[in-house]
């Protein structure tokens, strides 16, 4: 009898829980879509049984396994990333190719975040010129430094005749810089050119790639499920670490005036980014390079505030001196409404949208010497 009794509570029990959870879920889902948090959702797949982004690289540090694939979901968009078999989220290259090729090097912008792969901007060229565009993007704290490693250590070793190099102010000035790395970078493996210009040396955040906190590392089954099928796990996820930034000391929180942006960067952050072009032109050879420059949507709205533009005016001052190419996206937005400029983005990410990749396609087409 007391066992009857028992298990029939243990059923109510239950069955108040799963409604609770059930409800909580219902209203994590809709609160969360109202309120745009950026969050991922859960997939209801077994997609993900790992993550996507590691200091897996000895060189450049950030990297993905090779022939993995990441389902990536928030509310504005479901991509199903997947890399070749040197880890690249791109075709199957070959290394010898006889064809005109373009090797393209940039962060989570050329990587293509939140888009299909043959959306993004290089997705977007190759359609359009019949030219491939080796794709060497990277999210994950990715800046030019780790550009030119990137190009110098792997991609040079693919038959190409151009190098496209993007350059997102709004994270390439603070992924390059040592002495804020140092300050708030936390447990990764990266490198960073240390000295003054042009008296450089590589340093590496970490003396083993094995002490980063973003190395590949399993998953227990009940963590994949939980981020996979709960709105709950990954809401939690979202506020533990919003909360670990809330209780950071001073001392390790940058002031609105130490981010550095198209507006705002040092003579030692802008050098460093010079220094990492020159390197990329030296291991080119003879082969054209072409650069933009990829600005963020506050980046416009502050633009049309005060209409200056220091960093349009450096970038052309360094790379005609070096005989590179330079467009600026910044003043290609001049002739759009604020609400297209808007559409240019993601609203839930604020990654280049479809729109934006096309609208950066066309200005890429329209202004460099090799596509005409």
């Amino acid at each position: 009898m007391q066992l009857k009794k028992g298990l029939k509570k243990l059923k109510i029990l239950t069955l108040i829980f799963g409604i609770t959870f059930l409800l909580l879920e219902l209203t994590l889902a809709t609160y969360i879509r109202i309120a745009d948090y950026k969050i991922e959702l859960p997939t209801y797949t077994f997609d993900n049984t790992q993550g996507f982004w590691f200091d897996i690289n000895k060189d450049f540090g950030t990297a993905h396994l090779p022939n993995d694939s990441y389902r990536q979901k928030k509310t504005c968009f479901d991509v199903l990333y997947k890399t070749n078999s040197h880890g690249f989220r791109d075709k199957e290259r070959q290394i010898n190719s006889e064809n005109k090729r373009v090797v393209v090097l940039g962060d989570s912008f050329i990587e293509g975040i939140g888009v299909e792969q043959e959306e993004r901007v290089t997705g977007l060229l190759e359609s359009e010129t019949k030219i491939p565009h080796l794709n060497y993007g990277l999210a994950g704290n990715f800046g030019p430094t780790q550009y030119y490693i990137l190009y110098e250590s792997l991609a040079k070793q693919y038959t190409h005749d151009a190098i496209l190099v993007s350059i997102l102010p709004s994270n390439d000035f603070i992924d390059d810089d040592y002495q804020i790395n140092l300050k708030v970078g936390g447990n990764r493996y990266r490198p960073f050119f240390d000295g003054t210009y042009p008296n450089y040396s590589i340093v590496y955040h970490l003396d083993s790639i094995e002490k980063s906190q973003a190395i590949p590392s399993k998953q227990s089954v009940l963590n994949k499920f939980l981020k996979n099928f709960t709105y709950s796990y990954n809401m939690y996820a979202y506020l533990k670490a919003q909360r670990n930034v809330a209780l950071l000391p001073e001392d390790k929180i940058l002031s609105e005036k130490e981010v550095p942006s198209y507006f705002n960067y040092s003579n030692e952050q802008f050098n460093r980014m010079k220094f990492a072009l020159e390197q990329i032109k030296t291991v080119a050879n003879d082969r054209p390079i072409m650069v933009f420059s990829i600005p963020i949507y506050k980046e416009i709205e502050d633009y049309r505030l005060h209409e200056k533009n220091p960093l349009g005016k450096d970038l052309k001052t360094f790379c005609d001196s070096q005989n590179i190419e330079y467009l600026d996206l910044l003043p290609k937005t001049d002739n759009l409404t604020l609400d297209e400029c808007k559409s240019l983005f993601l609203n839930c990410d604020g990654h280049w949208s479809e729109k934006g990749n096309r609208f950066a396609k066309d200005q890429i087409l329209n202004h460099f010497d090799y596509y005409k």
